[in-house]
């Protein structure tokens, strides 16, 4: 067995690692030296890693920790991250109601990017730190990593946000489909945001890292679809943590925003399911009270949720409608603008506080296509308090209008299978 200084050595001269290499460092990650570990990243970083590097990678990390059986029918997405992305909260009840077992396992908001989890944590009682033993008797849960699954991960993550090495494709792989391999799933589709507001900004980006998903996910005994989808206008009406929830529930009982829905339903049929009539008929709604109900939430606020969600859910009182400045069709809302702005309000986590508040968010009173006349409120936002005028002017310049008439397009650009 090599030596750590073997193995950087080998990595700095441009050599493969060979899947001992990995496997060493993953099952001794809490021993080796954290500058050793940055020295590993960097290296990674600069000389990149092989197709098969990263599939060897991503095993090793996967059997580091615990995981879960692998059956037939258990079935999960990941996205990879944008303003107003929620569509998990949809699907996985959905798909429970069709039959699929839906073991979620879902993360925190990153920048401007909302979380799935911090999401669900706007709802009273929600607890998203199951055990792996609750998981693994749990036929749709959502829930955030433990420490005992792919616990190399969580150490090598924390270590690339701050020596620069976040970008590098083989190790996103890596840390996405190790966890999800330890699902135990027989299918995944990957939603890989592509724009302004993706941490993938081009379609060469994002598909190159669709690519390495897939073949690795593949190598693994995943059955795996990626769709890459636009990330330059916001998904959906409603963004922050509390609005989100609503949102949802507005999808479950069939009242989704059309772009919303669109990317619901092509995740489930990438995974082999119809969740249209379940949608329909209420099946889906009646599973994600189950999921709340196992995961603590009280039968109360449970009915209220469904029916009356601002009942259960908290919001800020100060409400701000911006006017648009100009009259015609809306041709483009700047993803990354809108979320940002929430991060700065307090909707999600800046560097210097990681606290969020749930209650703070915005609407669009006006979507894409739509005509509108100057002076006339296209989003409104509820904060804490008052906002400043830069932060509206920086809002106000979010919304592009044409003086020709917008024809929406789907948000899906291009699917990607082994």
């Amino acid at each position: 067995m090599r030596t750590m200084p073997d193995i950087l050595a080998s990595k700095r001269d441009g050599e493969v690692l060979s899947s001992d290499d990995f496997q060493f460092i993953c099952e001794n990650v809490e021993k080796i030296p954290r500058e050793q570990l940055g020295a590993f990243l960097m290296a990674c970083q600069i000389n990149g890693l092989s197709t098969r590097e990263t599939s060897d990678l991503t095993r090793a990390m996967l059997h580091a920790g615990q995981r879960m059986q692998v059956e037939v029918g258990r079935v999960d997405k990941h996205s990879t991250g944008g303003v107003g992305d929620k569509m998990s909260i949809v699907l996985a009840p959905a798909l429970r109601a069709v039959g699929a077992t839906v073991p979620m396992l879902a993360g925190r908001g990153l920048a401007h990017t909302g979380g799935t989890i911090d999401k669900l944590e706007a709802i009273p009682g929600f607890n998203t730190g199951l055990t792996i033993e609750q998981m693994e008797t749990n036929p749709c849960f959502i829930s955030r990593q433990t420490n005992d699954i792919a616990p190399a991960d969580r150490i090598l993550y924390s270590i690339r946000d701050i020596t620069a090495t976040v970008p590098q494709i083989g190790l996103i792989t890596a840390s996405i489909i190790s966890k999800k391999a330890a699902e135990g799933l027989q299918k995944l589709v990957l939603d890989v945001k592509c724009g302004k507001a993706a941490f993938m900004k081009t379609r060469e980006d994002a598909k190159l890292l669709a690519q390495s998903m897939v073949q690795t996910g593949t190598d693994l005994g995943i059955e795996v679809t990626a769709q890459i989808t636009e990330m330059d206008n916001p998904i959906g009406v409603m963004f922050g943590n509390s609005h989100e929830i609503v949102e949802c529930i507005d999808c479950l009982n069939g009242k989704g925003p059309e772009d919303t829905m669109e990317l619901i339903y092509a995740q489930a049929d990438a995974l082999g399911y119809d969740i249209r009539e379940v949608i329909e008929n209420g099946s889906a709604m009646n599973e994600f009270k189950q999921l709340c109900s196992r995961q603590g939430v009280s039968d109360n606020d449970i009915t209220s949720l469904s029916t009356e969600p601002w009942s259960v859910l908290p919001k800020e009182k100060h409400s701000t409608d911006i006017a648009s400045q100009k009259s015609g069709f809306i041709s483009e809302i700047d993803a990354l603008k809108i979320g940002e702005v929430l991060c700065k309000l307090g909707a999600g986590r800046t560097g210097e506080n990681s606290d969020i508040n749930h209650g703070i968010g915005a609407e669009l009173v006006k979507s894409r296509g739509d005509y509108i006349d100057e002076g006339e409120a296209w989003i409104r936002f509820d904060t804490s308090h008052a906002m400043d005028s830069e932060t509206v002017t920086m809002i106000q310049s979010a919304l592009v209008t044409s003086q020709q008439e917008v024809k929406t397009a789907s948000r899906i650009i291009e699917v990607i299978t082994s």
